[in-house]
């Protein structure tokens, strides 16, 4: 699924990066050009989208060689982002979540192929079609579940008392055969976290803490129920301003379903998670998971390109390449890593931070050149057109995107509210936003009438269906 801006909240990009032939070790490179390349990236980010702050973090083998934070935390108060301010992980948590569970299966404490309900006591997700095949952690863990999906971002000050994960699961139920369909979900994901309390005896929080955090080196106390310290080093969320104006306060939201990426931890925090994964399960001599765990992790399911917690590609020189996106409105994520290499990347933002970034910093610590995209270039369309694709499209995963009609081309807000997206016509039926690479295309039905609207290409687009 994709993320673009802070729109899609909880998304994974598939990350598709061209990098040189080099493997094993991490090669020759320049760290003072590779500072300077992304520093001006950032920097005009925060400059042309109005991006209030950015925080970055860069790994080669078991080290993290740069870290350093750009902007505001807080525009009103010009109080400046640094290395150690906070930000939600958004879905790039997910690897976290699924690392805990195959450490459960590494101690023989769980069958990834066991049904699911064999975990989980008293509370069973429903299987209303009676499906031969049970809904497995294997299934849960690499989308493939068949479960009803969704999950949404709650006011922070709204006053609404969240559902409890024991309360959450018992509403599940088969939509679909388990391996049918690849579907984001997002609360088989909040499954997964209960899995992990019902399983190892430890809520989630402190199990994360204990097996997966703290052997990283991580100092953060309290990522999944922060302490009023860490909420004074929050980034505050905005929409992006634009090249005319401020980033713009949105509402402070929240995740429902934590385990699926409500979490609250640093850049650097995450690039020692990255780090581990690209180095078979260890970081700096701790073993965290076994290679044979993380060699699994990295190795897509069902003839999809999701792994554990992953999305998995091969790029063109043949390296897998190991990436997660992550959002809410007012804040990103992007975590991407090249497992022959042993490179990576993780950067936070309390906006949305451009994917290119992420795709200058592999090439640079690759030893390469970076080369930015050629900006697009908008066309100028009709308005009958434009007003084709005016209307409601709802996501599988849960939500609306609401298209209407913003100067010469579209603009998108989820579930209509909140600061817009604006898509720019590069084609009759195919839209961009300026700075990115994801596209939005609309399709017609045999009527001729909208009757979707997709995001990106290829195996990992997601689709959303007319529905007003």
């Amino acid at each position: 699924m994709f993320r673009f801006g802070s729109l899609f909240a909880f998304c994974v990009v598939p990350t598709a990066i061209a990098v040189g032939p080099a493997a094993g070790q991490p090669p020759a490179y320049d760290l003072a050009k590779t500072k300077t390349v992304l520093t001006g990236m950032i920097e005009q980010a925060i400059r042309e989208r109005g991006v209030p702050s950015i925080s970055i973090a860069l790994v080669r083998g078991d080290s993290i060689v740069w870290k350093a934070a750009f902007g505001y935390a807080n525009v009103r108060t010009k109080t400046p982002a640094t290395p150690e301010t906070i930000y939600s992980t958004g879905s790039t948590f997910k690897s976290a979540t699924a690392t805990a569970l195959l450490q459960l299966v590494e101690a023989k404490k769980l069958d990834l192929d066991a049904p699911v309900n064999n975990y989980l006591g008293e509370i069973r997700i429903q299987d209303r079609l009676q499906s031969e095949k049970p809904v497995t952690t294997r299934h849960v863990l690499t989308h493939w579940s068949g479960l009803t999906a969704g999950a949404v971002t709650k006011p922070l000050w709204g006053r609404e008392l969240p559902k409890s994960l024991p309360a959450m699961v018992a509403t599940l139920y088969s939509v679909r055969p388990p391996e049918a369909k690849w579907e984001y979900n997002n609360f088989a994901y909040g499954m997964a976290g209960l899995l992990v309390e019902k399983i190892s005896g430890q809520e989630y929080e402190a199990y994360l803490l204990e097996k997966v955090l703290r052997p990283l080196g991580v100092t953060t106390p309290h990522p999944v129920y922060p302490s009023p310290e860490m909420v004074e080093l929050m980034a505050l969320p905005y929409g992006p301003g634009g090249a005319a104006g401020k980033p713009t306060p949105v509402a402070q939201v929240h995740f429902d379903v934590y385990p699926a990426g409500d979490v609250y931890l640093t850049a650097e925090d995450m690039a020692r998670f990255l780090a581990m994964h690209l180095n078979n399960g260890t970081f700096r001599g701790t073993r965290v998971i076994s290679e044979a765990s993380a060699q699994l992790a990295h190795t897509p399911a069902f003839g999809g390109d999701y792994g554990f917690g992953w999305s998995v590609r091969k790029d063109p020189n043949g390296h897998t390449v190991i990436a997660h996106s992550g959002g809410i409105p007012g804040q990103s994520s992007m975590m991407v890593g090249d497992l022959d290499a042993k490179v990576g990347v993780y950067y936070m933002s309390n906006s949305g931070a451009p994917p290119t970034i992420a795709e200058a910093a592999i090439k640079l610590l690759q030893g390469q050149e970076y080369t930015p995209p050629a900006e697009k270039k908008a066309i100028a369309l009709d308005g009958k057109i434009l007003d084709r694709y005016v209307g409601t499209y709802s996501i599988a995963a849960g939500g609306t995107l609401v298209i209407t009609r913003e100067g010469p081309g579209l603009a998108v807000r989820q579930n209509g509210v909140g600061n817009p997206t604006i898509l720019l016509p590069e084609s009759p039926t195919t839209f961009f936003i300026k700075g990115e690479q994801i596209t939005v295309t609309f399709v017609a039905g045999a009527s001729g009438a909208i009757e979707k609207l997709v995001i990106g290409t290829g195996p990992g687009a997601m689709e959303a269906k007319r529905s007003q």
